[in-house]
C-alpha cells in the first residue's frame, strides 16, 4: 500500500530532528550551569573582600553589631 523508500526518509528527519533537539537542550543546560557557576565565584569573592574587610577594623563589638544587624 505505501512506499517504503518515503517512510524511510521521514524517519531519518525525525530521529535527526531528536538528534539536534538534545543536542540543543544538553548544550542550554550546560550554558545555564556554567552561567551559574560564574555568578558564585564572584558572589564568593565578594564575600571574602568583605570579610577582609571587616576583619581589618580589629572593632569586635562593632564588628558583632554589624554582623548582627
Amino acid at each position: 500500500m505505501f512506499n517504503n523508500k518515503g517512510s524511510t526518509l521521514i524517519e531519518s528527519l525525525l530521529a535527526f530532528e531528536i538528534f539536534i533537539s538534545v543536542l540543543i537542550v544538553l548544550i542550554t543546560s550546560l550554558t545555564t550551569i556554567y552561567n551559574h557557576e560564574l555568578r558564585l565565584k564572584e558572589n564568593y569573592t565578594k564575600i571574602l573582600e568583605k570579610e577582609e574587610v571587616l576583619l581589618e577594623k580589629e572593632d569586635f563589638i562593632g564588628l558583632i553589631e554589624e554582623v548582627l544587624h
